[in-house]
């Protein structure tokens, strides 16, 4: 079974398809701003790229080219310094924000 991305990837699957919404991109116009393949674009949206086939390097230039037109990425607790419109996905159970840590939700 072959592995699936790593964490460290700053940009998700998803990430990249709401970014794509955003400005209104097809998946042909952000592969040619990244310099990808149309293929391969597709493949990371849909979570098909495998480490076996992952290079750094196209993850690299589409996340450039979402960042040189306007796309902030917000890492989990992250605060939007811009302004701008922007969405991020809402934790799902048992995420506590950092501001609320404490001994008394300790697991």
């Amino acid at each position: 079974m072959p592995e699936t991305l790593p964490a460290s990837l700053a940009l998700s699957a998803g990430q990249c398809r709401a970014a794509r919404a955003l400005l209104g991109w097809s998946v042909a116009e952000l592969a040619e701003k990244a310099r990808v393949t149309p293929a391969w674009l597709e493949a990371f949206e849909r979570g098909g790229e495998t480490v076996d086939d992952f290079d750094p390097g196209e993850a690299g230039r589409m996340l450039r080219a979402l960042e040189e037109a306007g796309i902030e990425l917000l890492a989990p607790g992250q605060a939007s310094t811009g302004g701008g419109p922007g969405l991020r996905i809402r934790q799902q159970g048992g995420y506590i924000p950092a501001e609320q840590l404490s001994s008394a939700n300790d697991g």
